[in-house]
């Protein structure tokens, strides 16, 4: 099966690169992290601040600059593992050292590509969303099931979308036209894929839960298991755009 062997190969891409893994993800999870600490320490809470969602709320709301600015961090300090881990898959760019190359122009590529993403996602429920209003005013158990069904069929067409992010991330732009016609055929290819991954995270979520109580080791683990996630997922998206766009076999 096609949807096995696509995640097979991404999740082997991860653990036979583990030390390029760790290179290129180390650095910037920790300037995350640091990140994280240092825009508590000038609110002026702790850590465990973040373990209770009401206090959260209140400090988010009488902060909301600082965790805007936060947030935009994070984000960039993901985007950065991101596009480094396609670009050392696609383009052999092997990390020198512990810190990979900062490629903003790329980073913001692939940000802008996203948001692009996202934003046909929301116009094409518009339409959608609609008819679903009206359903709920005959039958909310019809609208519901209609809602579960448009929300899994909108995932299934972004994923044929999805190329374009690994295309923006080695500077080489893909259209959206392009990415849809060339994954054509494949929609159960991805629903068995994106079963598959969520088999897979569900299990990793159980592991982590059993660690997390257990010192020093614990949070470790769960922070591993984060990365490898992140990276199995990144991982897909660059297998779809090497098999289907530039023809690599599984």
């Amino acid at each position: 099966m096609k949807s096995w062997s696509i995640f097979a190969h991404s999740f082997g891409m991860v653990f036979r690169n583990l030390k390029q893994a760790m290179q290129i993800g180390l650095v910037p999870v920790v300037i995350a992290f640091a990140g994280v600490f240092a825009a508590l320490s000038y609110l002026g809470v702790s850590v465990s601040v973040l373990q209770d969602e009401q206090a959260l709320g209140l400090l988010i709301s009488q902060g909301w600059m600082v965790f805007v600015g936060l947030w935009v961090f994070v984000m960039v300090m993901m985007f950065w593992i991101v596009t480094s881990w396609h670009r050392f898959v696609l383009l052999e760019e092997y990390p020198q050292g512990w810190v990979p190359p900062f490629r903003f122009d790329r980073i913001l590529s692939y940000i802008g590509h996203a948001i692009m993403l996202g934003i046909l996602l929301l116009i094409a429920m518009i339409p959608a969303a609609i008819v679903m209003m009206g359903l709920s005013s005959v039958s909310p158990m019809l609208a519901s099931v209609f809602a579960v069904i448009l929300m899994f069929a909108a995932v299934v067409g972004l994923y044929r979308l999805l190329p374009v992010l690994p295309a923006a991330a080695i500077g080489k732009p893909l259209k959206i036209k392009e990415s849809w016609e060339v994954t054509a055929g494949e929609t159960w290819t991805i629903v068995g894929l994106l079963f598959i991954g969520f088999l897979f995270q569900f299990l990793l979520n159980i592991m982590a839960a059993l660690f997390v109580l257990v010192p020093i080791i614990g949070p470790i683990f769960v922070y591993a298991v984060l990365l490898v996630m992140s990276l199995v997922n990144v991982s897909i998206l660059t297998t779809l755009y090497g098999h289907y766009i530039e023809g690599r076999p599984i």
